[in-house]
């Protein structure tokens, strides 16, 4: 979106019309917000004088919308905070409440980086400390996180989005539920991405009609990473089966390389921790999980250096890889077909590439082996069969 001008639309949040949000992002992202609601949007409205309107209580803005502190122009803002500020001005001095606003920017506490930006923004403008304090004071940004199409919104007390089962949530805290998204629904995505084409699978979609791999997927998810999430084990087996018709309906026809893009650094943040947890709490490691690394390790040391960058050789192309230098590097200097005992001492005693030694997560180097060892001499598709026990 960079450059591009923000949109303003109006959206009924009541059946009766008596309570408005205004909208205000990318015209494409707005057609996904919330669901069927945006086909109730009304388009091309004089955003200031919707900003008068006492039925206007609420202000959301799509995913495309950054919550960043950017300079502005207080005449014409072309930013979500400078866009904000203006039209929260203009009811402050017309004496009308203030707003809940609702950001939904892809980034950890959007609301409050939106709060910081939009007092960025005032004091840039030299407005009043009068209107500084109303703006603090008079108006709520809450942070808010889209989770497999559901809509999590930080916040304790009741506001004018309605609660809209399996859509629209109020949680108390977001900590637990992005956590979630980043272990369950991350982890899903890097076990889809490395073990679905190392199987030769190019689509998601295509690594979904897998039995082997569903079933693979299906133990992780449940079995081994819904367990790392205490607060919210209770609601995992119904997560699981989210993330499943996620991967699905929503990401069905994503192939390679997008669903490839920085294996490592999402393995790290999003499988590893659940890996090394899973192995302190229970003194055994998660087989399917184990199994994801070690496909990741055999996808990645097929990795050649080419003209343009790196790429992973296929039967009759190359597959381009995006991901960092400093892993393509480490993995170009191995190969597939290297003993599996050293393959996986390189690829886990390698520290720029994990943050950490893998091998001392103890047992992991020798699971590591073993899984190496299966696809080199069965197969990848038939080492994943074995792994998710069929």
């Amino acid at each position: 979106m960079d450059g591009e001008r923000l949109a303003c639309a109006a959206m009924p949040l009541r059946a009766d019309n008596g309570v408005y949000a205004l909208v205000i992002g990318s015209r494409e992202g707005m057609n996904s917000l919330l669901g069927s609601r945006s086909e109730r949007l009304e388009r091309r409205i004089d955003a200031d004088e919707w900003a008068l309107r006492p039925e206007v209580q609420c202000l959301i803005s799509d995913e495309g919308a950054s919550v960043a502190a950017a300079p502005d122009e207080q005449g014409d803002p072309k930013t979500l905070a400078g866009m904000a500020v203006r039209m929260l001005l203009s009811r402050y001095r017309h004496h009308l409440p203030g707003w809940t606003l609702l950001p939904c920017a892809p980034v950890t506490h959007n609301g409050q980086h939106l709060a910081e930006a939009m007092i960025a923004c005032a004091v840039q403008w030299k407005l009043p400390a009068e209107f500084l304090r109303w703006l603090v004071s008079d108006n709520a940004c809450c942070s808010t996180l889209t989770d497999c199409a559901q809509w999590l919104i930080e916040t304790e007390r009741p506001l004018p989005v309605q609660e809209a089962a399996g859509s629209i949530a109020y949680v108390k805290s977001l900590a637990p539920y992005a956590r979630r998204n980043q272990w369950m629904l991350g982890g899903a995505g890097v076990l889809t991405a490395a073990a679905g084409l190392l199987c030769g699978h190019e689509t998601v979609g295509a690594a979904m009609r897998d039995e082997a791999f569903r079933a693979l997927l299906g133990n992780a998810l449940i079995h081994e990473i819904a367990p790392s999430l205490p607060e919210l084990r209770e609601d995992g087996l119904a997560y699981a089966a989210r993330v499943t018709a996620f991967l699905e309906n929503a990401c069905g026809d994503e192939g390679w390389p997008a669903v490839g893009e920085n294996l490592i650094s999402r393995f790290v943040s999003c499988v590893l921790p659940v890996l090394a947890a899973y192995e302190k709490e229970n003194a055994v490691l998660p087989p399917c999980l184990c199994f994801g690394l070690s496909a990741l390790i055999m996808l990645y040391a097929g990795i050649r250096k080419t003209a343009d960058g790196y790429a992973l050789p296929a039967a009759d192309k190359e597959i381009e890889v995006w991901e960092n230098e400093t892993a393509l590097r480490a993995f170009s200097r191995m190969s597939c077909d290297m003993p599996p005992e050293s393959l996986a001492y390189a690829a886990l005693s390698d520290r720029e590439v994990w943050g950490c030694d893998l091998r001392e997560i103890d047992g992991l180097e020798d699971c590591v082996t073993g899984r190496l060892r299966d696809m080199q001499l069965l197969g990848a598709a038939a080492a994943m069969r074995a792994a998710a026990g069929k």
